[in-house]
């Protein structure tokens, strides 16, 4: 009697599905395991001479539905090869009598019905394997959205802290040259009230503020340095620079120590990895130098210490003092916005509502992470045309061009950018918004969301 076998792929069918009925794994484990394990089988069977119905039997009996160590798989692997053997041994054909080959010859009757029994298995075997092949494009497709909206969020948060710059090209460069040969003099404005004003220097203006230009450059901080720090990331110097305001704010500290304190703590950042626990610190330190560098009247070490709530004791503030002043290379006299904006406010007349809300913006700018690296001329400049802009105070014209240095089109990016940044004012810039909504501020934060409210309605 002609016995029949399995073939490879009924053993492959009957694999599937025996793991089908058995499988507690998500698809995607379950079709790639599935088909690893029985490429296994398969090789291994053929290594070892077995037929395709002892195979089935051993993989039968070895088939386990569960996750299992690297060391566990090995353990089974080794017990398996072993089984293997040990029936191959047994089932070979120099010890199989006669007699027992006589008992395992397949009658006829069953035999047909064994062929139509796999016809049937393989029928159902090719709608498991579309099925299977369907779930596996799901699988691909679910993790190539995954994929692409991940990479959408990544560039969406790149593009949420991409330093700014202001725009350069030809006819820029042609616009400015022209109004600087315009507006140039070699000989001093007898109608401009600076030129009687012996502290004003005015004989020395362009020379001092092409050495400020220089020094912006020089003294700017990493735009990337975050991506440097272990334990820190942008939005964690945001919460210090709201802290870093309100202290500025509860000592009425000028505005220059303001953002020369900012300009210490991003230019250190950029040279030293700091620890979470002594973020804090870094913003005190630089406080207090900066305090030193600007005020006439500093606070103490003792209250900048009480003021960070005496976390770090006095022998830290000062070592770290040392420390910060010795990694800046004593570069402490960094040019801040605010000599920009009354050079700009000069176009104005030195007018005092504009120069006040553009004040407002200027500040905004700190909590920015985009603006840590940008020139604070160019900050200053896109305030002031902001401040115009909301007040109708015209266009920006020559005059303004060649004191900020800026024209309208490198400044309008800016000006959009800080203005949104106004719409969620309580949120993005918690100290800045409650300090302008005082009175000798003229409430600037105040009218601003007012002005939201009047072009949404």
């Amino acid at each position: 009697m002609k016995t029949k076998s399995y073939n490879d792929e009924n053993i492959e069918v009957s694999q599937k599905k025996y793991l089908k009925n058995t499988r507690k794994l998500s698809p995607k484990r379950e079709i790639l395991g599935d088909v690893t394990q029985l490429n296994e089988y398969n090789l291994r069977n053929k290594s070892l001479g077995l037929s395709q119905q002892d195979a089935k039997i051993a993989i039968y009996k070895s088939k386990k539905p569960k996750l299992v160590s690297s060391i566990d798989v090995e353990t089974d692997e080794e017990l398996e090869d072993d089984t293997i053997r040990q029936h191959f041994d047994h089932v070979s054909s120099d010890n199989i009598t006669v007699e027992q080959q006589s008992h395992m010859q397949i009658p006829k009757d069953i035999e047909v019905v064994r062929e139509e029994d796999e016809e049937e298995d393989v029928e159902a075997a090719n709608k498991e394997n579309q099925l299977d092949v369907s779930i596996a494009k799901e699988v691909i497709d679910v993790d190539e959205e995954d994929e692409e909206a991940e990479e959408e969020e990544d560039e969406e948060e790149r593009d949420l802290f991409r330093a700014m710059e202001p725009i350069w090209n030809r006819s820029i460069f042609n616009e400015l040259q022209h109004v600087m040969k315009k507006f140039s003099r070699n000989t001093l404005d007898d109608d401009d009230e600076d030129t009687y004003d012996v502290t004003m220097v005015a004989e020395y203006a362009p020379e001092i503020f092409n050495y400020m230009h220089e020094l912006e450059h020089k003294l700017a901080p990493d735009a990337n340095y975050m991506n440097n720090q272990d334990e820190l990331k942008w939005e964690m110097r945001s919460v210090l620079i709201d802290w870093v305001v309100q202290v500025h704010s509860r000592f009425n500290l000028l505005p220059e120590t303001l953002y020369l304190t900012v300009n210490y703590i991003d230019r250190f950042l950029s040279k030293r990895k700091v620890s979470l626990s002594r973020f804090q610190l870094v913003g005190a330190v630089a406080l207090f130098i900066a305090a030193k560098y600007e005020e006439i009247n500093c606070p103490t070490v003792q209250e900048v210490a009480y003021m960070a709530d005496n976390a770090y004791s006095i022998d830290d503030f000062l070592k770290a003092e040392r420390f910060m002043i010795d990694v800046l290379e004593f570069d402490l006299g960094w040019p801040g916005p605010m000599s920009f904006l009354r050079r700009t406010s000069k176009a104005d007349d030195y007018d005092y509502e504009t120069r006040t809300l553009a004040k407002y913006f200027l500040e905004i700018t700190v909590m920015d992470a985009r603006f840590v690296a940008s020139q604070p001329s160019w900050l200053a400049a896109g305030a002031h045309y902001l401040s115009r802009r909301l007040l109708n105070r015209g266009e920006w014209t020559e005059a303004h061009i060649f004191y900020s240095g800026y024209t309208e089109l490198q400044l309008r990016p800016l000006a959009e950018v800080i203005l949104n940044n106004c719409r969620d004012a309580p949120t993005h810039h918690k100290a800045i918004f409650e300090k302008y909504q005082e009175r000798r501020y003229r409430r600037s934060a105040t009218f601003v969301q007012e002005y939201f409210q009047a072009i949404d309605s």
